[in-house]
């Protein structure tokens, strides 16, 4: 394969494509629908609000902040049903409804960010990282976040009713949410598998 940037000719000068990827660091290593790059590397992307992205290397720190912020984004956002449900719940004097969802929500939040980071590997899957924005992927993350949400909340919040003890709803909680959102990784290679 020519390096050129007409077909047939090998002038020595770089092809266009291969050139603006950075050197030939594709961000599409490893499973399909995974950012397996950002679990391997300090280099993050990002958004400046006026339509152009910008990338650079990053400490530990750095590489945290980034990561805290993307994954607060996409799991905030995308759980608001489920903040817009918990109000008007069916359920007569919840214990601990909205604590177990605190917690719930922020569990996924720090479980996300361990994994998008290369912190923690996903169980299940060779493959380090958390999900793509892909927009197949987004529905996915809608119903899988809003449901172990859901699950988490209602769950915790029995738990709490039964033993009569706020914190062991917290635990449940915290032990489900978690559970689901190390799993996530390896939903999203299957559902990959399934719609590719």
């Amino acid at each position: 394969m020519s390096d050129s940037t007409q077909p047939g000719r090998d002038n020595g000068l770089p092809n266009r494509t291969r050139a603006h990827r950075g050197g030939g660091r594709s961000p599409r290593r490893g499973p399909p629908g995974r950012e397996t790059s950002a679990a391997t590397s300090n280099y993050r992307r990002e958004f400046l609000a006026i339509g152009n992205r910008t990338g650079s290397q990053k400490g530990q720190i750095g590489v945290l902040l980034a990561d805290i912020g993307r994954i607060t984004a996409e799991v905030g956002i995308l759980t608001l049903p489920v903040m817009l449900y918990l109000p008007v719940a069916p359920v007569r004097e919840p214990p601990a409804l909205f604590e177990t969802w605190i917690v719930a929500l922020l569990t996924m939040i720090v479980g996300g960010t361990l994994l998008r980071s290369g912190w923690i590997s996903p169980p299940f899957t060779n493959a380090p990282g958390w999900a793509r924005l892909f927009p197949t992927l987004l529905v996915l993350r809608l119903l899988y976040f809003n449901g172990t949400l859901l699950v988490a909340v209602h769950s915790g919040s029995v738990v709490a009713g039964q033993t009569g003890m706020v914190g062991a709803g917290l635990l449940w909680s915290l032990g489900v949410s978690g559970t689901a959102t190390l799993l996530f990784p390896r939903v999203v290679d299957t559902w990959m598998a399934g719609t590719g």
